[in-house]
């Protein structure tokens, strides 16, 4: 739920009390991941994802990973759709006045627009990522913040970031109003206003994340394990307790 964005207490104290409990050890953080695949409902019942979103993801995710020239793969109508396929799937286009994509081909014609931009961020990883880089990084991403449309709402947070999760794995995490904001800020609130500070505070929170715990590839092992970005999504989800809703 999108509600008009308060300072309050959780604002400032339960965001890092609960990055020091996520990143107190490298086990206490897998631990949280062991959760995230464990979850379970208020009547004991095992929790999953709908088949259709890892299935999708796992697609646009191979391309990726199997793809030897990124802008090539952009023209790639394909490749798009699954990406389209996987922001609805993951909750972004839903009737009732829920959150709604743009129509696929205005999606396509966006992301081509960014083509060279996306190409030039496709090389970072987050986990890899240093000062010297870093702010090159962040304002090439608020340009695609600002200017990459796939959601028809301004309210862009959610969209956005689970759209550049998809076409830069490595480098965006996906974020959500159930988890990633409620696990930084306390709460799942965000405005227009401000959204765009909450995107990068929480950028630099899942980097902070990835080195202090000295995240690699090696520790993806497990089927939603797909990049360091989403691993660390994947802590975060396990950390929120399931009783919470």
């Amino acid at each position: 739920m999108i509600k008009k964005d308060k300072k309050t207490f959780w604002d400032v104290v339960m965001k890092e009390n609960n990055i020091k409990r996520l990143t107190k050890s490298r086990s206490k953080f897998f631990y949280y991941v062991y959760k995230f695949y464990n979850r379970k409902d208020k009547n004991g019942k095992p929790v999953s994802f709908p088949n259709s979103s890892v299935y999708f993801h796992k697609r646009v995710l191979g391309k990726i990973r199997n793809s030897k020239d990124y802008v090539k793969l952009l023209n790639d109508t394909v490749f798009l759709e699954y990406i389209y396929a996987t922001l609805s799937t993951w909750g972004m286009d839903r009737l009732g006045g829920g959150p709604r994509l743009v129509k696929f081909d205005d999606f396509r014609k966006n992301i081509w627009k960014h083509k060279k931009l996306l190409k030039e961020l496709s090389t970072y990883e987050i986990n890899k990522l240093d000062e010297k880089n870093i702010q090159k990084v962040k304002d090439r991403l608020k340009d695609l913040f600002h200017n990459l449309v796939v959601m028809k709402s301004p309210m862009k947070l959610v969209g956005i970031s689970k759209a550049l999760h998809h076409l830069l794995p490595d480098l965006v995490p996906p974020m959500d109003g159930n988890y990633t904001l409620y696990f930084f800020y306390g709460n799942s609130n965000y405005s227009e206003s401000n959204q765009e500070k909450k995107f990068f505070e929480m950028f630099d929170k899942f980097c902070f994340i990835s080195k202090k715990l000295y995240l690699t590839n090696k520790d993806l092992k497990k089927q939603w394990d797909t990049s360091i970005p989403k691993l660390i999504d994947n802590a975060i989800i396990g950390f929120i307790p399931q009783d919470r809703y």
